[in-house]
């Protein structure tokens, strides 16, 4: 007989979290180095920080946040922890505290996301005008936070469940 989920071990869910994260982190570097054209990839690592922080926040403690930003940072070239105190500081704002989160509907959790993926974005954009002396580039900025609020869902219908829809073998 299986224990139940609440007493599970949960080295699984964590390798499947470092996992997402590192794939997120290179699906969204990719296109900044193999074109020269516009990144205008939705913030990947936003999302995939965002899901965890909601369904098991112990998973990624500020500690984690700031290094998974410092390394989107040296992936994608940017200034040295932009992303790093973006996320920090929009995830620190509207942090889930409790455990699978404050409700398991996504509409509530995407409402928090576009919270999340605002302050980030404002906060990488004064970060980022600092670091380079003058005003950074506003549209990519502002298409990148717009693509990665619709690609939310898409995302979030995957991984974020009611628990009255998992069964008791799940």
């Amino acid at each position: 007989m299986r224990a139940p989920i609440e007493r599970r071990p949960p080295y699984g869910l964590a390798v499947w979290a470092a996992v997402s994260v590192i794939l997120s982190l290179i699906v969204y570097a990719s296109p900044a180095h193999l074109t020269q054209g516009p990144d205008l990839m939705p913030l990947l690592p936003l999302i995939a920080i965002y899901i965890w922080s909601c369904l098991r926040p112990r998973f990624m403690p500020p500690f984690i946040i700031f290094l998974i930003g410092i390394m989107q940072d040296l992936l994608t070239g940017g200034p040295m922890g932009i992303w790093a105190l973006a996320f920090l500081t929009a995830l620190m704002i509207l942090r889930v505290r409790k455990e699978e989160g404050a409700t398991r509907e996504l509409g509530p959790i995407w409402l928090r996301f576009v919270g999340v993926v605002a302050i980030a974005t404002i906060v990488a954009w004064c970060t980022g005008s600092l670091a380079i002396g003058g005003p950074a580039a506003v549209r990519p900025m502002l298409i990148e936070a717009v693509a990665s609020v619709l690609m939310f869902p898409l995302i979030g219908l995957l991984t974020i469940r009611k628990r009255t829809a998992r069964s008791s073998f799940g």
